[in-house]
């Protein structure tokens, strides 16, 4: 009777060895070249996501900045002091880089044109 069970257990052997081979495969050869295809297509479906939040997220934008500008004016009247330099800077940094977002539709078809050139 124990030469009946040798088959099956030659299969058995066989495929727990081909199992075995097939996930040092997978971690060594087909990994390396299938996760950078994952990453970047989740990085991909981040920016579909972020391209699709551009107008919300500018909007709160701009609701942002002309808070700070208003908080800042307040507070300068509030002390009867002009704000500091490095106030006016940050600020004016801010809203040029808003006015950019708010523009951004407009400008990145010319953009595209000029760097595919």
């Amino acid at each position: 009777m124990p030469e009946q069970h040798q088959p099956a257990k030659m299969a058995g052997a066989f495929a727990i060895t081909a199992a075995t081979g097939a996930a040092v495969c997978a971690a060594c050869c087909v990994l390396p070249f299938a996760l950078p295809a994952v990453v970047l297509a989740g990085f991909g479906s981040l920016l579909a996501l972020f391209a699709g939040a551009l107008v919300w997220v500018t909007a709160l934008a701009v609701v942002a900045v002309a808070g700070a500008w208003a908080w800042v004016g307040w507070q300068s009247l509030r002390s009867r002091r002009r704000p500091a330099q490095r106030t006016l800077y940050v600020m004016g940094s801010a809203t040029a880089l808003t006015a950019v977002a708010v523009m951004w539709p407009r400008i990145e078809p010319t953009l595209i044109h000029m760097l595919s050139r």
